[in-house]
């Protein structure tokens, strides 16, 4: 019962963090013929799903009362997670249905509202994450172990093999390395942890560079600006043109590559290096998803766009609001636009008193949502499944993205009570 009084959420997230870690070398031991076996994966994933679940489990007891205290981004994250239970429902996804990782999930969105992670925890947080991260990048740079998953790209990248750190991928990598460097910067205005933050931030940096995905290059510039001058008056009198301003590029980017693209005649600029075929197989199929989508299992099944190998073995469309349309519909796209004005709008409120790293985060998510899906990317233990991580995928930063919205939107709760 001690135990009980004392757990919170912070501890919560601080063992996810660990087991983020374990995961992530369990796979690159597999990865590098090791003794560890796949299974043995699949098996560290299961185990730690199940831990966390307890956990989460014992604090939603704890915090019972208050527990559906309303919150609109709250709920807005929650109806996320709700709408995939209901589709998977539709469908008769059984398997995905019994699966933990899906609850969790929701448990998680509940409980960052109600028991958020202090602003300072989720500053050492990210420290923690940048350096772990930067350590396991270097190793696979010195080829010490593999990478998580084999992507050669030409460009800014400063090898051909592009590292993966903690996270399955480079483009993963890269964003995690964005919200560390963005959350780095915001603090580097406080005298404690100055050095720490510095470090965070150089090496967040680097870990950008080596990813050689270029997109997080906009955001950090973007919103390293606007953090770096949001004590100004001029930026806090016209958050809402800043904000619509931001939101706008964001949205506009993929468009005006595509355009620089076909003019320049860059095929991967006016493809976004195969992205744009996987949205028109998408959007070319719309008949199949309405009212409510395919369910989980359906979702992508192999040569669901092409028979190309690569192609064929994707189970998304790199784009978070395509893939709700294809699993849950209308209404899954619907959820996510709302999700993101309303988050964007608190993210304004918060910038016009003095605060833009729930902007820059929300912004980030933004970015990614459209060239990724790293939110509420759900892929269960279903056969024919590659990518079984369960909620290890990238869930972890959703919770610093949550637990900053949540500490801000208290915070504007309380500017407001004193006006």
């Amino acid at each position: 019962m001690k135990i009980l009084n004392r757990l919170n959420f912070t501890h919560f997230v601080w063992i996810f963090t660990v087991l983020q870690v374990i995961t992530i070398i369990t796979y690159l031991a597999h990865r590098g013929k090791t003794f560890v076996s796949f299974d043995f994966f699949l098996q560290n994933v299961k185990y730690s799903t199940l831990l966390l679940l307890f956990v989460s489990i014992l604090l939603i007891l704890k915090h019972r009362n208050n527990i559906l205290e309303f919150e609109i981004v709250k709920y807005l994250f929650i109806l996320q997670v709700l709408i995939l239970y209901f589709v998977m429902i539709i469908n008769t996804d059984q398997k995905a249905i019994n699966s933990p990782t899906i609850l969790l999930m929701l448990l998680i969105t509940a409980l960052v509202f109600v028991n958020p992670v202090s602003l300072r925890e989720i500053n050492l947080l990210a420290i923690v994450f940048a350096f772990l991260n930067i350590f396991v990048v270097l190793l696979q740079i010195l080829k010490v172990i593999p990478v998580a998953q084999d992507n050669i790209r030409d460009g800014i990248g400063l090898i051909l093999d592009r590292p993966t750190g903690l996270l399955f991928n480079a483009f993963a990598m890269s964003y995690a390395s964005v919200l560390t460097f963005l959350i780095c910067l915001y603090f580097l205005k406080k005298k404690k942890l100055r050095i720490l933050n510095i470090l965070g931030l150089a090496i967040s940096f680097v870990s950008i560079i080596l990813s050689a995905t270029r997109t997080p290059l906009i955001l950090i510039a973007l919103f390293g600006i606007i953090i770096l001058l949001q004590d100004f008056k001029i930026i806090n009198k016209n958050w809402k043109i800043i904000s619509f301003i931001t939101s706008g590029i964001i949205v506009a980017f993929p468009i005006f590559t595509v355009v620089i693209g076909n003019f320049t005649n860059n095929v991967g600029m006016s493809t976004l290096n195969g992205r744009t075929f996987l949205w028109s197989c998408v959007t070319s199929k719309w008949q199949e998803f309405i009212p409510f989508g395919v369910g989980v299992q359906a979702a992508f099944p192999n040569g669901f766009c092409s028979d190309d190998e690569w192609f064929s073995k994707l189970r998304h469309p790199e784009n978070m609001f395509l893939l709700n349309f294809v699993e849950s519909g209308i209404l899954g796209v619907v959820a996510l636009v709302a999700l993101f004005v309303v988050t964007l709008w608190k993210s304004g409120l918060s910038l016009k008193n003095g605060s833009a790293l729930p902007l820059a985060l929300t912004g980030t998510f933004l970015m990614s949502s459209i060239f990724y899906v790293p939110m509420f990317h759900y892929l269960p233990f279903l056969e024919g499944r590659t990518a079984n991580r369960g909620v290890f995928n990238f869930f972890l930063l959703t919770v610093l993205w949550m637990s900053v919205m949540a500490n801000f939107s208290q915070e504007t709760k309380k500017q407001l009570a004193k006006k």
